[in-house]
């Protein structure tokens, strides 16, 4: 497969995991492409949007459906931080990549941590901000809001991983700024899960534009291990989600 691509709102890309170019086509959705890397078998949209495009799924409307259901959210983020901090008896400082309305940015200040939060879409941060009280929330990406080094205890990142464009840039600064012995929470659709349906155009996480990448446990293994990174748990999940908790490799 070559890599160049003539449409400008498209870009076609090597595997984000071993460099491969050469893909295994699956099958078209919305007129995009869902290929499969032939090398390492990772599923990912190519040519895949460029962010310009992928940032306008994320909208008003999309924050709007998101905090309708502020209920079950928070009580959601609330489990989670419990869960972490009992289990690897964290402290200090927790930032919530993607962190939408703030849900877990307010959970993890309830539990006694320093809670911070950064998102691309400016109407879940006012939320958070104008509902729930919160001041550390950033508007942008990791990229471009330079944390100090070292400096979070842990890190979260549900339902986000799958939108980043560059995949290796994002852990380069996760581990970064997460601490020698922090930790790093991230949940994903798991492509390998028994319940994703065998008519894979069907499942309903495959989302043009939205989800650019389809992992299970071996491809994100190993694209953690190419960023020193390794995964030390990984949790039961009835859904078609990939959980699993990370430290650094080195």
């Amino acid at each position: 497969m070559s890599v160049s691509y003539k449409n400008p709102e498209f870009e076609l890309i090597p595997c984000p995991i071993c460099g491969g170019q050469e893909f295994r086509h699956l099958f078209h959705k919305e007129k995009e492409s869902f290929v499969r890397c032939v090398q390492c078998h990772f599923t990912l949209i190519n040519p895949r949007p460029s962010f310009d495009q992928i940032a306008k799924t994320y909208d008003s409307v999309y924050s709007e459906n998101y905090t309708k259901k502020a209920e079950k959210k928070r009580k959601r983020a609330l489990r989670r931080v419990k869960r972490l901090k009992s289990r690897y008896s964290l402290r200090g400082s927790w930032l919530d990549v993607g962190c939408s309305a703030g849900f877990v940015v307010e959970a993890a200040q309830n539990q006694g941590f320093t809670g911070y939060g950064i998102d691309i879409e400016v109407g879940g941060l006012a939320y958070g901000e104008n509902v729930l009280g919160l001041s550390n929330l950033i508007e942008g990406t990791l990229g471009e809001y330079q944390y100090p080094s070292r400096f979070f205890d842990v890190i979260s990142a549900y339902d986000v991983i799958e939108h980043v464009p560059d995949l290796n840039l994002f852990l380069t600064e996760i581990k970064r700024i997460l601490k020698p012995h922090g930790i790093l929470d991230i949940g994903t659709p798991d492509i390998d899960h028994w319940r994703v349906p065998k008519n894979l155009p069907t499942w309903n996480e495959f989302k043009p534009s939205e989800h650019l990448y389809y992992f299970n446990k071996d491809t994100l293994g190993k694209l953690l291990e190419k960023n020193n990174l390794k995964i030390i748990k990984q949790r039961f999940s009835l859904k078609p989600s990939l959980k699993v908790v990370i430290s650094h490799a080195i």
